[in-house]
């Protein structure tokens, strides 16, 4: 048991998220640690999601935006109304395990990292398992791992609020893709990172949840945040050459699995050709396209 449970924030933004609503907010309150508080941000929901939050009590404190914005941008409102000493994030698609908080903050009170996160189990709609996603990474100064294979769900990390507010860190605001991504190198950059074998949330993917127009800014805000995370921190190009070069060359992959998404076979194929030895993987995809593969086959052996 741990001693003087300290409050945990968790952040639900919600944009008409209503389909899988109380599955999500059930899986807060079945939390074998009770020690929590839900910060709902409603991005001007137009579902009945605000309807379905009026069915639980207050420790959902329940806000509603006055326009939709960017997620970036409505994570960090959010995020100031939190009063918690830890903050997780669960979005209404997805759903935490029982143990998830109770072994996170056991964790954090033992040590000084900054944030932890663990393993995931990917569901479809019907909450089926599709597959498990166990990390492979230990804890620590782990930016160089990150690097070479970024395994950080989102719905998985606990961080410091501390941490957020001594650093100024918070996601920034023009990212459409992956600004948690963008967060968490940052942090990783500068501070220990706890990595928990466990299987804490399940992670729901659904049909068209990637869009042509998202995958689009994939490849441009990987690049953004490799190249604040070096300007920050310079010696980290002496120091990590190959790691970075490795992350650069998955970032212009984003720019293939984009081409393909669109059925831009010939544009895929060129845009792999100056990465194809860095990760075997590039030059099996590239074979896939050469061979005529069918482009939706394809992007199902990618999990896309």
């Amino acid at each position: 048991m741990i001693k003087n449970p300290p409050l945990v924030s968790v952040i639900m933004n919600c944009y008409n998220g209503g389909e899988f609503l109380y599955e999500a907010i059930n899986s807060i309150y079945n939390q074998s640690y009770q020690n929590w508080e839900i910060v709902f941000w409603d991005n001007a929901s137009t579902d009945n999601s605000a309807e379905i939050t009026r069915s639980y009590d207050n420790r959902l404190r329940y806000f509603l935006a006055e326009d939709t914005t960017l997620l970036g941008e409505a994570r960090n409102l959010a995020l100031q109304k939190a009063s918690g000493k830890y903050v997780a994030f669960l979005d209404c698609d997805d759903l935490y395990l029982s143990g998830k908080l109770e072994k996170q903050v056991q964790l954090m009170e033992l040590s000084d990292y900054a944030m932890c996160y663990g393993s995931v189990v990917t569901i479809d709609k019907k909450g089926l398992e599709i597959r498990r996603n166990p990390v492979k990474h230990h804890s620590g100064y782990i930016l160089k791992q990150l690097l070479e294979h970024y395994e950080i769900n989102m719905q998985s990390v606990l961080v410091r609020r501390s941490v957020l507010t001594k650093d100024g860190f918070s996601f920034t605001t023009h990212l459409q893709y992956s600004p948690d991504y963008n967060l968490f190198m940052l942090i990783s950059s500068k501070y220990k990172v706890g990595v928990l074998a466990d299987y804490l949330a399940q992670y729901r993917i659904l049909k068209n949840s990637l869009s042509s127009k998202t995958i689009d800014f994939a490849s441009s805000e990987a690049k953004f945040t490799l190249d604040e995370i070096t300007r920050k921190n310079p010696e980290l190009k002496k120091k990590y050459p190959l790691e970075l070069m490795k992350a650069y060359a998955k970032a212009e992959y984003y720019d293939v699995v984009a081409s393909i998404f669109k059925g831009d076979r010939y544009n895929a194929i060129i845009k792999l050709k100056p990465i194809l030895l860095v990760r075997y993987e590039y030059s099996i995809i590239f074979l896939l396209l050469l061979m005529q593969i069918p482009l939706k086959l394809i992007l199902r052996i990618l999990n896309r």
